[in-house]
């Protein structure tokens, strides 16, 4: 199996991103974070293995409202990185699209940035804790 580094070798898998229509269905009022700036309400579970990360629009006008409408459950893959800067200088070499400077995302607390491949799709980079690295 042939083997690709979109954002560097020091990124890491983090979880994958989900559609749903309404996470307070699916979990606990006290699990949910708010994005206001992302425009989404997300909530982490892990299922065999794989930490999943459910969205759902906070407003109307959410980005992952026409997912939801397309029947699109898939959102983004995420990775994490040492180097958020670097790591997308990677992926522009990659043929990855920014579509955003990066901010901080309310469920982390921690900086993202949002690329898109057109035959890859939609990746999130995530800024690395120390911790999480055993730095």
């Amino acid at each position: 199996m042939r083997e690709n580094s979109f954002f560097g070798q020091e990124t890491k898998f983090h979880h994958i991103g989900l559609a749903v229509k309404d996470l307070n269905t699916l979990v606990d009022a006290s699990e949910i974070f708010e994005d206001k700036i992302q425009k989404v309400k997300v909530a982490f579970f892990k299922a065999d293995g794989l930490d999943i990360e459910l969205v759902s629009p906070l407003c109307d006008d959410s980005p992952v409202s026409a997912s939801i409408e397309n029947g699109i459950k898939l959102l983004h893959i995420c990775y994490t990185t040492l180097n958020l800067k670097d790591a997308i200088t990677e992926g522009l070499r990659n043929g990855f699209h920014l579509l955003a400077k990066p901010v901080e995302a309310a469920a982390f607390s921690r900086k993202i940035a949002w690329l898109f491949h057109p035959v890859y799709g939609l990746f999130e980079l995530l800024e690395s804790e120390s911790e999480e690295n055993g730095t």
